[in-house]
C-alpha cells in the first residue's frame, strides 16, 4: 500500500497531517490539522490515514459548497425528500458516534450528572474535570451510561414530538438550511416549496428521535447512507427570448432604444443558430462553440465580442436577477478585441486645421440640417473649452446657461424634455471659459432666451435617445472637408481627451478634472459623498484650458459686449 499524503510516524504512533484548503482556513480557524491514528502498525496507520482524509475531504466539499451557495429558485419535492433523508441520517449518525465511543459517552454522562446535581442543589460546585478515560475492552456502555443515554433520548424524543404536534417548523429550520448549504443552495421561509420541505424534515426528525429510543430498547436501526447530491431541476420551457422581454423593461430607468436594438440583434443571431433553445440547454460547451462561430462570422473581433457579451448579459440576468437558472454557464467566456479607434488628444496642427474652416473664421454656417446652423459654430467650441460629451452639448437649452455663485456656466442635467445624462457624475455645472465669452456665447444664449427657444440649437434635429447622432455625422463631414479624414478617424470625443490632457499638464487634480468632464471619481465614500464643490473652485481649471497656437477671430453676430444671463 502506498504511503498516504501527510502520513508520518512520531515515536511509535502514526499520524496524518491534512492541509485545509485556503478558502476554508477562516472557517476552520487554522490552515492544517494533525490527527493521531492511534496505532503503531504501519499498514493499519495507512488505512486509517486514507479513511481520515476521505472524511475530511467530504467535509471540505460540503463547506465549500456552503460558501458558494446560491439562492434556490424553489425547493422541489425531490429536494425536500433529500433534505429529510439527510436530517434523519444525521440524527442517527450522531447517535452512532456517541453510543459506540465509550470515551465520549463517559464524558456526556459525567457532565449530565454534574448538571443534575447542580439543579438539585444550587450551592453545589460542579466538577467539570473529566474522569480518567476508560479503556475500550469491547464491553460497550456501562449500565449507568446506558440508562443516562436512554433518559436523554426519551427527553429529546418528547420535545420533538411536541414540535411535530404543534407544526413548529422553526425547530428544524437551521438544521435543514445547513444541509441545503452543503448542497450548494440557500433558502428561507419565503422560498416556494420551503414549508412543504420543512414539514417533511420535521417528520423525519421525529422519526429519527423515536428510532433512538428503539435502539435504547435493543432494536436494530441501521444508519442510512444518503448520497448528498442535489436533484436535477425540472426542465423549463423558458428561453432567452423570455429573459429579453423581462430585461427590456427592467432597471431603475428606461433602457435606451439603441441598447435594446443592439441586444435584440445579438439575440436574433443566437436564435438563428439555436432556434427554440431552452435555458437549460445553453451549456458552457455550447458557449465555447458559439464563441468560435462568432469569430468566423463577424467582420471584426469587436463585433464578435459585443454579440457574445450581449448573450452573456442575458444569461447573467436570468441567473442573478430572475433566478431562472442554477448558474451562469457562460461566465468568463470572452473574445479579446483590440480597440480599433484609440481616442487621443488632438494635435496642435489638427486643431488649427479643424478651426480654420469658414465655419469658425467667417461664421459661414452649413445648410445641412444635421449641422443645426449656429450649433455648427458653437458646439465644437464648447467641446474644445469644456470637454463635455457631444450628447450633453446637443441637448442644452437656454435655461442651461446660467450665472451660479457669480460665475457664468452651463449646467448639464436631465431636467426638461427628453434630456439624459450618462452617469450620476455627468450631472454638473461647468464654468464658461473666457474665450467663449469673448466670442459671444453669452449673448447668443440671451438671444435664444429672448426668442423663447426650447433648445439652445432650435435648428438642430435631435434623434430620440441619442441626441448627438445627426450632429456627429455632420462633424465627420466637417473633418473630411478640411482634410482630416486620414487622421485616425478623429471624432468630437477627442475634445474630451484634449481638454483633460491640457488640464493635467497645468497641474490640475484628478478629482477636479473628473468634476469638469463628468467622470466618476474613484475613491472612498467620504470623497464621493462628503466632498462638496463650489463652482468658483473649478474656474482655475477651466481657465487652464489654453491653446496659444490657436487664434480664433470674433465673427459671431452676437459678439458685442456681453451681459451675463
Amino acid at each position: 500500500m502506498a504511503k498516504p499524503p501527510g502520513c508520518y510516524q512520531r515515536g511509535s504512533i502514526w499520524y496524518v497531517k491534512i492541509i485545509i484548503p485556503a478558502p476554508l482556513v477562516e472557517t476552520y480557524g487554522r490552515d492544517r490539522v494533525v490527527l493521531s491514528l492511534g496505532t503503531s502498525d504501519r499498514k493499519e496507520g495507512y488505512r486509517f490515514a486514507n479513511l481520515k482524509r476521505a472524511e475530511w475531504d467530504a467535509d471540505f466539499a460540503a463547506k465549500e459548497a456552503a460558501l458558494n451557495a446560491v439562492p434556490a429558485v424553489a425547493i422541489t419535492p425531490d429536494m425536500g425528500a433529500l433534505l429529510a433523508d439527510l436530517v434523519r441520517a444525521q440524527v442517527l449518525a450522531d447517535d452512532d458516534r456517541v453510543r459506540h465511543d465509550v470515551g465520549l459517552l463517559a464524558e456526556m454522562v459525567h457532565i449530565r450528572g454534574e448538571l443534575k446535581r447542580r439543579a438539585r442543589n444550587g450551592l453545589y460546585i460542579p466538577r467539570w474535570d473529566l474522569p480518567e478515560p476508560r479503556i475500550d475492552d469491547l464491553s460497550g456502555a456501562t449500565e449507568d451510561e446506558r440508562r443516562e443515554l436512554a433518559d436523554l433520548n426519551a427527553y429529546l424524543d418528547g420535545n420533538v414530538a411536541l414540535a411535530l404536534a404543534a407544526g413548529n417548523l422553526k425547530a428544524v429550520l437551521p438544521l435543514v438550511q445547513s444541509h441545503a448549504a452543503s448542497l450548494g443552495v440557500t433558502f428561507d421561509a419565503q422560498t416556494p416549496g420551503a414549508r412543504e420541505a420543512l414539514r417533511l424534515c420535521l417528520q423525519a426528525y421525529r422519526q429519527a428521535h423515536h428510532e433512538l429510543t428503539l435502539r435504547d430498547a435493543g432494536a436494530v436501526v441501521p444508519t442510512p447512507v444518503v448520497a448528498a447530491k442535489l436533484p436535477a431541476p425540472a426542465p423549463s420551457s423558458k428561453t432567452l427570448r423570455d429573459v429579453f422581454k423581462r430585461w427590456e423593461v427592467s432597471g431603475d430607468k428606461p433602457r435606451k432604444a439603441d441598447t435594446i436594438r443592439a441586444m435584440e440583434r445579438a439575440l436574433k443571431q443566437f436564435e438563428g443558430r439555436h432556434p427554440k433553445m431552452t435555458l437549460e440547454g445553453i451549456t458552457r460547451d455550447m458557449g465555447d462553440r458559439y464563441r468560435a462561430w462568432l469569430r468566423e462570422q463577424s467582420k471584426t473581433p469587436k463585433t464578435a465580442r459585443d454579440r457574445l457579451t450581449a448573450i452573456k448579459s442575458l444569461l447573467k440576468y436570468a441567473h442573478r436577477e430572475l433566478e431562472w437558472t442554477q448558474r451562469h454557464t457562460w461566465e468568463g467566456l470572452d473574445i479579446k478585441a483590440k480597440t480599433t479607434n484609440k481616442r487621443r488628444p488632438l494635435q496642435d496642427a489638427e486643431l488649427v486645421t479643424l478651426f480654420g474652416s469658414e465655419v469658425h473664421t467667417a461664421y459661414k454656417l452649413p445648410r445641412d440640417a444635421k449641422a443645426g446652423r449656429d450649433a455648427a459654430y458653437w458646439v465644437p467650441l464648447l467641446g474644445l473649452f469644456t470637454g463635455a460629451r457631444l450628447g450633453e452639448l446637443c441637448q442644452l437649452t437656454p435655461a442651461d446657461v446660467q450665472t451660479i455663485e457669480g460665475v457664468p456656466a452651463i449646467t448639464i442635467t436631465e431636467e426638461g424634455g427628453d434630456k439624459t445624462v450618462k452617469t450620476d457624475a455627468g450631472t454638473r455645472a461647468i464654468p464658461l471659459h473666457p474665450e467663449l465669452i469673448r466670442l459671444g456665447f453669452l449673448n447668443y444664449a440671451q438671444r435664444m432666451r429672448d426668442q423663447r427657444a426650447a433648445s439652445l440649437w432650435p435648428r438642430m434635429s435631435l434623434r430620440k435617445d441619442k441626441p448627438s447622432d445627426y450632429f456627429g455625422r455632420w462633424f465627420l463631414l466637417l473633418r473630411e472637408s478640411v482634410g482630416l479624414q486620414g487622421a485616425g478617424g478623429v471624432t468630437s470625443h477627442y475634445f474630451r481627451h484634449t481638454v483633460r490632457t491640457v488640464m493635467h499638464r497645468a497641474g490640475m487634480s484628478e478629482a477636479t478634472m473628473d468634476r469638469i468632464t463628468g467622470h466618476e471619481t474613484p475613491g472612498s465614500v467620504g470623497t464621493k459623498t462628503y466632498t462638496h464643490w463650489g463652482l468658483a473652485q473649478l474656474v482655475p481649471a477651466v481657465e487652464a484650458i489654453r491653446y496659444p497656437f490657436l487664434t480664433l477671430p470674433v465673427v459671431s453676430p452676437d459678439a458685442a459686449p456681453s451681459t451675463t444671463p
